[in-house]
């Protein structure tokens, strides 16, 4: 069974580990770099996504720091062995990583059984094997994507046609006072040593991270500039129960914030319940059967008057849920 490709999107990177097991911690999208430092006490790190450069891959050294083929035993690394997998190889080498440091993050049965099970494993290829043949994993990453049921044969057999923009997901966390890359295609951790934090400072942790994208962002300019960074942090109910706990947050500010997290919630819900919905075949079938007794004005009219509903809808949807 092959892995489908997935959404880069906090929501989907949120509830794909959950339904892992995983408790403790969520994701966000980051417009700006800086906001990350809104997320000062509670960042975990940063999943970066940008467009892919082989040449890039083909060099020594990495872009930024150096790599640390003898890292700490207590750091999870796995390498990419298949395609269409980098953003959830990068969501686990993460958060394998970074259970050991915040007690927060509780891995669940499946994610601590996989741990234990490639404990023994210094391999970073044999680890990255390892996820590819769990069919766990891989059934909770397919459950995010439906297959697409049309071929599109033109794109192989117009040898003028550009190919498809392809991106690639790393992470970046904090182990050990300094910086650590996890990219699934070098063949170590990249350590940024310049970046060190030896008091654990959350503040100077999410200052460096910003310091380091900046950098990355910088670089990354010459291979087109594309590029997104979603935020691993501390699961938002739990943080808000616990200030409420400690008295730093009133009821009536505990209840605001809860009902915003709950509605951001409810729309992940809702989006991920559409990508999870197939319903291309039965489109195209009912196309065909109107479009069938049409003439081609007449077509082109249903068609503009259906794309003007479709606008019409989401712009009521957005209006609603900014209200």
């Amino acid at each position: 069974m092959s892995w489908n490709t997935i959404e880069s999107d906090a929501g989907v990177f949120t509830q794909l580990v959950r339904d892992l097991g995983v408790s403790g911690v969520q994701f966000a999208e980051i417009p700006i770099l800086d906001s990350l430092q809104d997320l000062t006490g509670i960042l975990y790190g940063a999943i970066f996504l940008f467009k892919y450069d082989s040449t890039d891959y083909a060099k020594n050294e990495p872009l930024q720091g150096e790599y640390d083929f003898d890292y700490p035993d207590s750091l999870f690394f796995a390498n990419q062995t298949i395609q269409n997998a980098c953003g959830t190889l990068a969501v686990l080498n993460t958060l394998l990583s970074l259970s050991n440091d915040h007690q927060e993050i509780k891995l669940g049965e499946t994610l601590s059984n996989f741990l234990s099970f490639t404990s023994a494993f210094k391999d970073s290829e044999l680890r990255g094997e390892s996820i590819s043949n769990s069919d766990e994993i891989r059934n909770v990453h397919n459950s995010f994507s439906s297959p697409d049921p049309f071929v599109m044969d033109e794109a192989s057999q117009n040898s003028d046609r550009p190919s498809a923009e392809v991106f690639h997901f790393v992470s970046f966390i904090e182990h050990n006072g300094v910086i650590y890359e996890l990219d699934g295609l070098r063949p170590a951790p990249i350590v940024h040593r310049a970046f060190r934090n030896e008091k654990q400072e959350s503040s100077k942790f999410s200052q460096n991270i910003v310091a380091v994208l900046q950098q990355r962002m910088g670089l990354a300019l010459n291979s087109g500039g594309k590029f997104s960074v979603i935020a691993i942090h501390r699961d938002t109910i739990d943080h808000l129960n616990s200030l409420r706990d400690q008295g730093a947050l009133t009821t009536s500010d505990y209840d605001f914030s809860l009902a915003q997290e709950l509605t951001k919630r409810d729309a992940w819900s809702r989006e991920i319940s559409f990508r999870r919905q197939n319903l291309y075949g039965m489109v195209f079938e009912l196309t065909k059967q109107i479009a069938g007794n049409m003439t081609e004005n007449d077509f082109a009219k249903q068609l503009a008057k259906a794309q003007d509903n479709t606008r019409n809808r989401i712009q009521r949807y957005h209006r609603e849920n900014n209200a």
